[in-house]
């Protein structure tokens, strides 16, 4: 199965705002470190936001809104590598 490349949008690039309250829900930390990627085949999001500053969190995210799966990496590249390849396994089953 061949992947796209994601696209990720920072929060204040989330124009739809159920989409943006969904996203901000799932936040634990500062907005302005919130970014979220989304599959065509996954039914959810996936997202990363900075704790400190080598500490990154990477979650994913259902579209029933339980995390499924969220852990912390020393950097943004590290968390966000991490949470498209744990979508992308989801996706795989």
């Amino acid at each position: 199965m061949r992947f796209m490349s994601p696209v990720w949008r920072s929060f204040p690039e989330i124009t739809a705002s159920d989409e943006a309250a969904f996203a901000s829900s799932s936040s634990q930390f500062s907005l302005a470190t919130l970014e979220v990627t989304c599959d065509p085949g996954f039914p959810g999001f996936a997202l990363t936001q900075r704790k400190q500053h080598d500490m990154w969190r990477w979650a994913i995210v259902s579209a029933e809104g339980p995390v499924v799966d969220e852990r912390w990496e020393p950097t943004e590249s590290d968390a966000k590598t991490t949470a498209v390849g744990t979508m992308r396994h989801v996706i795989a089953g």
